[in-house]
């Protein structure tokens, strides 16, 4: 809303005057030490496991465990089971593999 016209506040009365700002001269305080907490969480112990891939004949890819410790197989993926099956059925004479 707009109003043009006269000034609502009559000239008699004395109009404040904007002052400058000044601080405020309180006491002074110094800057407050901000103490940061952090916590700092304890690294998992990862396993000292080295893992070992080889390629069989047949193109069977297999995927040794071994501990890094003291040089021990852990788990060999195919199982050695199984990697001898396959090489036996590879190897029967006149046996078609479907």
């Amino acid at each position: 809303m707009r109003i043009d016209g006269a000034s609502p506040i009559p000239s008699a009365v004395p109009q404040s005057v904007a002052q400058e700002a000044r601080p405020n001269p309180g006491p002074q305080l110094a800057n407050p030490v901000v103490k940061d907490l952090v916590e700092i969480q304890p690294r998992p112990q990862a396993n000292p496991t080295n893992v070992l891939v080889e390629m069989q004949p047949g193109d069977i890819v297999v995927y040794k465990f071994v501990d890094d410790a003291n040089g021990r197989l852990i788990q060999q993926i195919p199982a050695e089971q199984l990697i001898n099956l396959s090489e036996s059925a590879e190897a029967a004479p006149g046996k078609k593999r479907t």
